[in-house]
């Protein structure tokens, strides 16, 4: 197994907004999962192959490593929650609409100075 890439500083505030989301399925505190499987047709991603930081999806510890979690129960979690690639574009559409509401927030605090 290679060396995991430790995260540059866009990469952290990346997995900052999205553990911050909490988990897509039960809203409890998150950690980010890297997901293995891109959707693209090209199969998955393998062990020892890490997707980059910005193909994460925010799951507690339950849903990311526990009984019936993504790592040891994957297709059966799938089936009830949706693939990683739907999962990750939920997770990016919220990250988008966060970004946007702190911009429209921050737009109003510089009008009000």
């Amino acid at each position: 197994m290679g060396k995991k890439k430790q995260a540059n500083k866009l990469e952290k505030e990346h997995l900052s907004k999205v553990a911050s989301l909490g988990c897509l399925i039960c809203q409890q505190p998150a950690i980010c999962h890297h997901i293995r499987n891109r959707g693209d047709g090209k199969g998955n991603l393998g062990f020892g192959n890490r997707a980059s930081h910005y193909e994460t999806i925010p799951l507690c510890p339950d849903h990311h490593v526990g009984k019936f979690s993504i790592h040891n129960c994957k297709e059966q979690f799938e089936a009830m929650y949706g693939t990683e690639k739907e999962l990750l574009h939920k997770t990016l559409n919220e990250i988008k609409q966060l970004d946007e509401s702190n911009n429209l927030f921050n737009f109003y605090a510089t009008e009000e100075k």
